[in-house]
């Protein structure tokens, strides 16, 4: 890989590369609705399974059921606050 190429991605306007990304999932999720991420959710899993076959390992399992169990709570505090509305 040459210099040049890592540079140039280091010093990549990333508020852009965001921006542009976060645009298309809201296109994406507009047209498509919520199959969209899930669709793109199962072709990342498969990627990291065709790079990794142990994928996930019991690392990765015990920090995503952390995860989801943070996230269910937040969800449930957000139903909440907007129920009593």
């Amino acid at each position: 890989m040459k210099d040049q190429y890592i540079r140039e991605y280091t010093e990549r306007d990333w508020a852009k590369v965001a921006g542009s990304d976060r645009d298309h999932w809201v296109q994406r999720f507009r047209a498509e609705g919520p199959r969209a991420t899930v669709e793109a959710s199962h072709a990342l899993f498969e990627h990291a399974r065709s790079v990794r076959a142990d994928f996930p390992g019991s690392r990765y399992v015990g920090a995503d059921l952390s995860a989801q169990v943070r996230l269910k709570r937040l969800l449930d505090r957000a139903a909440h606050a907007f129920a009593i509305r």
